[in-house]
């Protein structure tokens, strides 16, 4: 069966495990399996495609398909963001048939898997009106599934609006060039490219979507009150989708891409992660906190494509395959780990029902797997070695030393500077890891739910143990799956190393073991005689006010970035929007669904 087949089927399955879903909602359980199972078993569809295009499997190109009313567009690149996707859908999916049994969840079966679907269609799509509309019908899924009025109402307000300028952007190329088709526009941008206005309305439009500070009011509040699964949908489907829309423009625009757009991401990436992780570290509810890290990642990702971008408009060869090597890599391994840590999250929610971690403690004991698992995500999150999260960001450092040694001044100027700020990117993110992991899964527990935590059902615990071995892979195997992804760069390179691929993963293995091996290398006779204590008591075995809590841990980088703190509300666009406030949260979501209605049956109609 051919990849576009493939896709084809995989959309189709998506749209009958949603309507399954919806007819027998009056079964939780009976239609969590059916969504799950469904979801599943198209996801592992994307996902052979997505591996075929990278290995050379399976050849690019457009073609016309059965079910779908379009052209379905598949190239290397693209394959990237459906493996990007799809394989955190594949886990939340088989999470997502255990998260049912809960009493206090929601059906969303439909939700969710109509939203993967139109995740899947807008990166295959071969045009960018059936681009924008997919996203939208994406975005309206996921606003439902905020699971609070308040936030699915300024989802909704602030997704408009960058519906809006899309359009307008959409309808410049057109009366500029007179298609939207995504190949006839790269012949023509070659010409001429479209104009500042068109970029500005593009960043806006799907920055919106891809949470790009300061445009990330949604996403903070969509996290924080959302089942877990739609959580991760949030961070590994919605705002990947975004970040799609964001670069397809300018890949397609290749030299006619200004140079200006590219520093100006480069800008944005730095912003936004900083700024995303010292938010993160402020707060207590976990998904809120994990909802600041993804824009942390979505910062760095920013930063590697943003490298790579301006290598394409420097005629840099080395700082494009960089850049991009390493922001496309970081894609993938992002949506792996921030999955794998927010269905933990879900895990830890499922039996003591709390979000806040200071509520929580001693929960390594009463669930080891999932502290373990969440162990593994964090340290994945705070890119160490020798998991997935150090891969990408090594290599998108390189890119900036490469950056460092270009012949423009501004170049020369911003490469150390980036370099410097991701570092203390890094710094924060692993103050970050130390807060999560202590408060919550150390110490004594805060609370009787969480003394009396039990262990999550089997379907979950799994779900989450295979992201984590997903993670340890991409760490340890990336010298062998980071060349695959040259296929996607728009650039003919042979890379060669003076270093074998085995010898650096040996190295890989060797960085987290390397104080063990000199523990016991220079441990003398005094050591087994001492006494021997808890390796983390975080207060307790002492008095009550030496107990260590999250907001005493943040305090002092609390203290030392407080102007930048200040600026918490201003930098959020939410205060300069203040109409959506006062809606009736049944209107917001009444026009929702009328939308979304709308465009499913245009969507119908073209392929009828």
């Amino acid at each position: 069966m051919s990849a576009f087949m493939l896709i084809d089927l995989a959309v189709l399955l998506f749209v009958a495990a949603a309507v399954l879903a919806l007819l027998f909602s009056f079964h939780r359980g009976l239609s969590g399996l059916l969504a799950g199972v469904g979801g599943a078993v198209a996801c592992g569809m994307v996902i052979d495609v997505a591996v075929g295009l990278l290995t050379g499997r399976t050849a690019s190109g457009e073609s016309a398909v059965l079910y779908l009313p379009q052209l379905i567009r598949l190239a290397p690149l693209n394959a990237v963001w459906l493996l990007a996707i799809a394989l955190p859908g594949f886990f939340i999916s088989l999470y997502n048939v255990a998260w049912h049994r809960h009493a206090r969840v929601k059906v969303n079966g439909l939700l969710v898997n109509l939203l993967m679907a139109a995740a899947v269609c807008t990166l295959v799509a071969s045009d960018l009106l059936t681009l924008v509309v997919m996203a939208e019908i994406m975005a309206l899924c996921g606003a439902f599934l905020t699971g609070c009025a308040q936030s699915g109402k300024l989802w909704f307000t602030l997704g408009r609006v960058g519906t809006l300028l899309l359009a307008a952007a959409c309808w410049l190329l057109w009366q500029r060039y007179g298609t939207l088709e995504i190949a006839g526009l790269a012949a023509r941008f070659v010409e001429e490219g479209p104009g500042t206005a068109v970029w500005l309305l593009w960043l806006v439009g799907f920055g919106m979507l891809a949470g790009v500070i300061p445009l990330h009011g949604w996403v903070p509040q969509a996290h924080a009150g959302a089942d877990a699964p739609a959580a991760a949908l949030f961070s590994g489907v919605v705002m990947k989708v975004g970040l799609f829309g964001l670069f397809v423009l300018p890949l397609l625009a290749g030299q006619a891409m200004p140079l200006w757009w590219c520093l100006g991401l480069l800008l944005l990436g730095a912003v936004t992660a900083f700024v995303g992780g010292l938010y993160a570290l402020m707060e207590h509810n976990i998904q809120r906190l994990l909802a600041y890290h993804t824009l942390e990642n979505i910062g760095i990702i920013l930063l590697g494509l943003g490298a790579g971008l301006t290598g394409i408009a420097l005629g840099q060869p080395a700082l494009i395959a960089l850049g991009l090597v390493g922001g496309l890599y970081h894609l993938i391994n992002h949506s792996l780990f921030k999955t794998l840590l927010l269905l933990g999250a879900g895990s830890v929610w499922f039996t003591t029902g709390h979000r806040d971690i200071e509520k929580l403690g001693g929960i390594g004991k009463r669930m080891p797997v999932i502290s373990l698992m969440m162990l593994v995500g964090l340290m994945a999150m705070a890119g160490l070695p020798p998991l997935n999260g150090f891969a990408g960001e090594w290599v998108i450092y390189q890119g900036f030393f490469a950056l460092s040694g270009s012949d423009l001044f501004i170049a020369r100027l911003l490469g150390p500077l980036l370099a410097v700020g991701l570092a203390i990117t890094g710094a924060l993110a692993v103050m970050c890891m130390a807060k999560v992991y202590g408060v919550t899964f150390l110490g004594a527990p805060r609370t009787p739910e969480a003394a009396n935590a039990r262990r999550a059902p089997w379907l979950m615990t799994a779900s989450v143990v295979g992201l984590a071995v997903c993670c340890l892979i991409g760490g340890v195997a990336s010298p062998w799956l980071l060349p695959l992804l040259s296929a996607a760069v728009p650039l003919p390179l042979a890379t060669a190393s003076v270093v074998s691929q085995p010898m650096i993963t040996l190295l890989l293995i060797a960085c987290p073991l390397l104080p063990f091996i000199i523990m016991m290398l220079f441990k003398g006779r005094r050591l087994p005689s001492r006494s021997r204590g808890t390796a983390w008591a975080c207060g307790y075995e002492h008095e009550q006010s030496m107990v260590i809590t999250a907001h005493g841990f943040a305090m002092p980088v609390k203290e030392a970035f407080a102007p930048v703190l200040g600026l918490r509300k201003r930098l959020n666009p939410v205060a300069l929007m203040p109409v959506w406030q006062r809606a009736a949260p049944a209107l917001v979501r009444r026009l929702a669904l009328v939308e979304l209605a709308v465009l499913v049956v245009i969507v119908i109609s073209r392929g009828a």
